[in-house]
């Protein structure tokens, strides 16, 4: 890899993922999540419709927060009698148990969250909780959780006995704020979160998922083309999910979501050095079907997923989940990287070694644009003192010059143009890579080798980063030794080693080695083909 692949790696690298890490995303504003979540005026619903607000039931025993347990197959679920919501989703992870839910104070799927739910006896679910709302109408709501972390089902009912139609103020569902994840990965966690939507979008073939965020709270057009008719919404971050599919009697608008903000928790600021600052996270908001006729019952459903951004087995599921995953601009090449991943995992069993194999695959087949890139590069330099000499003798003359310079091109067969192609080849494939191997939930606790035993999370101890940095500025010295006589400009390129080992000191040591080893074979290559292709023309 030359010189220019460096600048234009390093620049890329630095935008993709330096930008993401130290300047996340604006947080969206309390008063503009306030205007998303306004309801229709009272003047304007039928007039025998009545606004109840919610209370909570006179029982004494009922004011009592009561919490219950339910055991699965991958998460332990703790329920809070407070908005009969999900209080902690402790996820079985392999690494660690997490728990997902373990932000705020409301509660995951939480609907109005100051009403104390009692929990009723439902043989068709797994948990149910009953609560009056109000005078004569009774609010139900159930969970079902399939037993191996797939696809789950929220119920609600609401009962009204009387003899109007009651329309139940602000009743939503709450998700958030944030997400949270392992140890490992809880420094990155703020950047990677996000609150989604998924949609059909016109002449795309799969689900479109799109971050809300606090610019869609003040213009509810832009929330509209984004989220029209959305067919799942959550908060996600790297590595989990949490979203809700309305189905039966329930029909998802755009203006139902309301994104705020809400403290999740305390972190070092700039490494304990400045005390400690707090971090805010997303919270979505669903607002849900409210109005119930006098005397029946409304119901209604969705399914909802809380767990890992698996996307081998999110594929698997309905509604298209696995579109939460993110590849970046060129996912196809993602998506084929993480298949050849897979595939060389079966042979390897060991996610460390199968990235060193595709790693040499990927340079054996970059191998004819690595020969040519190298050609150019020598014929240019062989030629060098000649248009060195062209540009003096006419430098007063522009035309005569360039008529010069395309003659000594012609002469030698050599073409500048030559050694920029393989770059815009290399680029997408290093960047798709980078997001296929940043993202692969199969990485998240495989062990390599030696003190390596997550290639999900960085190096503890620093030395592949070390390491990639070391061959690098060898690779530097022995293949570019007159980097910057001639080109001043060129001799910041000393540094990139520097740089390139700063920006990998805290990213997933599985793309820490491929880069490392692809940097390996790469100065190999270069050595053996820089000295034949001297020789031929010397």
């Amino acid at each position: 890899m030359d010189k220019n692949f460096f600048i234009a790696m390093g620049a890329a690298l630095l935008f993709y993922a330096g930008y993401s890490y130290f300047f996340p995303a604006q947080k969206p504003q309390q008063a503009q999540a306030a205007q998303a979540t306004s309801r229709q005026p009272a003047s304007a619903r039928a007039s025998t419709t009545a606004v109840v607000k919610p209370v909570e039931e006179v029982s004494a025993v009922s004011q009592q927060e009561t919490t219950y347990t339910i055991e699965t197959k991958n998460a332990d679920i703790v329920f809070t009698t407070k908005g009969a919501a999900v209080k902690d989703f402790i996820y079985k992870d392999i690494i660690e148990p997490v728990d997902l839910a373990s932000y705020g104070t409301q509660g995951y799927f939480a609907t109005l969250p100051d009403v104390n739910f009692t929990r009723v006896e439902d043989k068709t679910a797994d948990i149910a909780f009953r609560a009056q709302i109000a005078p004569g109408l009774e609010f139900y709501k159930s969970y079902h959780f399939d037993k191996n972390g797939g696809i789950n089902a929220l119920e609600f009912k609401l009962v009204n006995t009387t003899a109007r139609d009651l329309d139940v103020s602000n009743l939503s569902l709450k998700l958030g704020p944030g997400l949270a994840t392992v140890k490992s990965e809880q420094s990155e966690n703020e950047a990677n979160w996000r609150a989604v939507c998924a949609i059909n979008d016109s002449g795309k073939k799969f689900l479109v998922v799109n971050k809300i965020t606090d610019k869609h709270m003040g213009k509810p057009q832009k929330l509209e083309d984004d989220c029209a008719d959305w067919q799942w919404a959550g908060i996600d971050n790297r590595y989990f999910l949490a979203a809700i599919i309305p189905q039966q009697n329930w029909t998802a608008k755009a203006g139902a979501l309301s994104l705020s903000e809400e403290f999740s928790y305390n972190k070092d600021s700039f490494f304990g050095l400045f005390g400690q600052k707090a971090v805010y996270g997303p919270k979505l908001s669903i607002a849900l079907p409210s109005v119930v006729p006098a005397k029946s019952t409304l119901s209604y459903s969705a399914d909802f997923y809380i767990g890992p951004k698996d996307y081998k087995y999110l594929e698997t599921l309905p509604y298209g989940l696995g579109r939460s995953v993110q590849f970046g601009f060129f996912k196809q090449f993602g998506q084929w990287a993480r298949g050849l991943l897979e595939w060389l995992y079966g042979i390897t069993r060991n996610y460390g070694w199968a990235i060193v194999l595709m790693t040499l695959l990927i340079q054996t087949a970059m191998f004819p644009l690595t020969y040519k890139q190298l050609k150019s590069s020598i014929i240019m330099q062989k030629i060098s003192p000649e248009m060195k000499r062209i540009q003096e003798r006419y430098k007063q003359d522009p035309a005569a010059q360039q008529r010069e310079t395309m003659a000594l091109y012609k002469k030698y067969g050599a073409n500048p143009f030559t050694g920029c192609l393989p770059l815009f080849i290399q680029l997408p494939i290093f960047l798709a890579l980078f997001n296929a191997l940043r993202t692969s939930w199969e990485l998240h606790g495989a062990p390599f080798i030696f003190w390596i035993n997550d290639l999900s999370a960085k190096d503890p101890y620093y030395v592949l980063p070390v390491a990639m940095g070391a061959m690098m500025f060898i690779q530097q010295k022995l293949t570019m030794p007159d980097m910057g006589k001639d080109n001043p400009s060129m001799a910041a390129m000393k540094y990139m080693p520097v740089f390139m080992t700063v920006l990998f000191l805290n990213f997933p040591a599985g793309l820490t080695l491929y880069w490392f080893v692809s940097n390996c074979i790469s100065f190999a290559i270069n050595i053996v083909l820089k000295k034949k292709l001297a020789k031929q023309f010397a």
